[in-house]
């Protein structure tokens, strides 16, 4: 019997685009453009073209830092130039994001993705001079994790300005993820506050982002982001309410809303309840608590009583809920919980978890949550 070798050449385009689907876009680019006219044209398929993630080296696994000088170089002179009017998405760092958006027009591009951006570094990037900014003002989806300080006065005025300058420049943007540092609308100083007519936007439906109080929040739903319909936020701490915000308006535009805390709050029944009853529109709603000081714990009966049943259109719920607290009535820790009785659960609803917890010192916790809401944790923590 004869034998025979196949190389890469010998095989069918469909082949070679599920074998090059293994590699990195950056890799296929790379390591193709420019070897044939075949290799060429596999390498330019939207699958490699549409996304570019730029953080990276060649190395597959390794973590993700600023390319090398020689990849840099070849993909600014030879590669980018080539496919540019086919690129939709760029992620991209700092060290190297001026010089690859600069390297090029990218009339297609719509969607940033910005790792570890210093404020000052991106006020630069947005003034009205800077040979960028066309590239700020045409983008619709902005991902940006920034590196942000807060110990002085004058750190706190720069992020400020980056962040008014952002949506001042951003004048098409619908989707912003804001991640990293929490974000502050309402400094300590109040000479640093974000004004209303500086951070709004008109224009953005999703919103994701990381504040520092629940007076922030209140803030993005207090008119200043009109249309959006989506807000993921995660709250370092649930105080106190300290500014006269309204918590009352109706929230018609808002259909998904995911909120997380991790620090205990004792404002539940104060503030996050209000809120969310302000949701008459929600279809999707995700809540990530805990909750302390309260006389009774949170059940099945109370999340329908007190929120559900102001949320006709909900589709989507997931929970994680955990109340601490050791002045709980013990009569009320060993009721039966009723969840399984509520209306809260149908072939809609993923299945609930609830348990209980005593301590020693005379501690309790009870923790509730839909199981669908166990699993992304775990995840996550992962």
């Amino acid at each position: 019997m004869n034998c025979s070798t196949v190389q890469l050449v010998d095989l069918p385009d469909e082949m070679l685009i599920e074998i090059l689907k293994k590699l990195t876009n950056v890799d296929v680019l790379y390591s193709m453009l420019g070897v044939s006219q075949r290799f060429d044209r596999l390498a330019r398929d939207a699958i490699f073209t549409h996304f570019l993630d730029l953080t990276t080296n060649t190395t597959i696994g390794e973590r993700r830092h600023s390319m090398s000088k020689t990849l840099l170089d070849r993909f600014c002179s030879f590669i980018l130039p080539q496919i540019y009017n086919d690129i939709r998405f760029l992620a991209l760092e700092s060290l190297s994001m001026k010089r690859i958006l600069v390297a090029c027009d990218y009339p297609q591009l719509h969607k940033l993705k910005l790792r570890s951006i210093e404020p000052k570094v991106f006020i630069n990037y947005l003034a009205d001079d800077s040979s960028i900014v066309h590239i700020f003002k045409q983008i619709t989806h902005l991902e940006i994790s920034t590196i942000g300080y807060y110990s002085t006065e004058s750190e706190i005025l720069l992020n400020t300005n980056g962040y008014g300058r952002l949506f001042s420049v951003c004048q098409r943007l619908s989707h912003l993820n804001i991640s990293g540092n929490y974000f502050r609308l309402n400094q300590p100083v109040h000479q640093y506050d974000l004004p209303l007519s500086i951070c709004s936007s008109s224009t953005i439906t999703d919103l994701n982002i990381k504040v520092r109080t629940i007076d922030d929040c209140l803030c993005l739903l207090g008119g200043r982001f009109n249309q959006m319909k989506t807000l993921i936020i995660d709250i370092k701490s649930i105080e106190d309410s300290i500014l006269n915000i309204d918590n009352k308006t109706n929230l018609p535009n808002l259909t998904t809303f995911f909120l997380s805390s991790l620090s205990p709050t004792e404002e539940y029944d104060n503030l996050i309840v209000p809120m969310l009853r302000r949701m008459s529109n929600i279809q999707k709603l995700g809540l990530y608590l805990q909750v302390e000081n309260r006389p009774e714990f949170i059940d099945g009966t109370d999340l329908y009583n007190g929120i559900l049943i102001y949320m006709p259109r909900i589709q989507i719920f997931f929970f994680n809920i955990t109340t601490i607290d050791d002045y709980v009535d013990k009569i009320y820790w060993y009721k039966n919980d009723d969840i399984e009785d509520t209306d809260i659960i149908d072939y809609n609803h993923p299945d609930i978890d609830c348990r209980i917890d005593y301590f020693t010192n005379g501690c309790s916790r009870c923790r509730i949550s839909s199981k669908l809401f166990i699993k992304s944790s775990q995840l996550y923590n992962d």
